[in-house]
């Protein structure tokens, strides 16, 4: 499964006068599916992809779904998991859930700067310069934690989010689970490096990883 190229500052997510600083709520509240527009870079040149991610249980658990691509992921942080789904196989595997390979929206090192208002996919966001350890960045995020777009400072490692579509409402409970007539597919014993991703592992990471090192 091939990777895509978001903000870096997420695996850590205007002309007004910068307030005090600040750590906004970062995870949605509500149960929403968002569908995102993202635009990275690699070796190839410019790649514009379509993300479309769920979030049910106050944001504990996320999938995320490249469009066009022949799997997803689920993270569940409460369970201290990550499921990869790979359809084409009709398998999964479960993996401890790392936020520096699923793709996060907070980051518990930031530093956020509070830069004013603006409106995305029809919704009021406010606007924060965002600083980690690794990266910094601008996002845009609504009251209730739904981050609504993210822009990185690092030419390399970045990459633009937009959110372009915004549902809120209940999310099914199936969504959030394999198949049930998917089989498990148990990968610890493999060696290191043939994990997914690895040669010879379960093709590719989640979608909406990180960019590889």
């Amino acid at each position: 499964m091939r990777r895509f190229l978001v903000p870096a500052l997420l695996g850590s997510a205007l002309a007004l006068p910068a307030a005090a600083q600040e750590h906004p709520l970062m995870q949605p509240s509500r149960d929403v599916m968002v569908e995102y527009q993202a635009n990275g870079g690699n070796q190839a040149g410019p790649q514009m992809h379509t993300l479309r991610i769920y979030f049910t249980d106050h944001g504990m658990k996320t999938r995320v779904e490249g469009i066009g691509q022949p799997g997803y992921a689920i993270m569940d942080r409460g369970a201290n998991r990550m499921i990869m789904v790979m359809t084409n196989q009709r398998m999964y595997m479960e993996v401890p859930y790392d936020p520096h390979r699923a793709m996060t929206f907070d980051s518990k090192d930031g530093t956020f700067t509070r830069r004013g208002t603006d409106t995305v996919a029809g919704i009021t966001c406010t606007v924060y310069d965002a600083q980690t350890q690794q990266h910094s960045g601008q996002v845009c995020v609504t009251t209730d934690g739904l981050l609504l777009r993210a822009k990185s400072n690092d030419p390399h490692q970045g990459g633009d989010l937009v959110a372009t579509s915004v549902v809120y409402g209940p999310q099914a409970p199936a969504l959030f689970a394999p198949p049930p007539d998917f089989q498990k597919f148990d990968a610890s014993h493999m060696p290191p490096g043939m994990g997914p991703g690895g040669p010879g592992g379960p093709p590719g990471g989640p979608p909406g990883g990180p960019p590889p090192h």
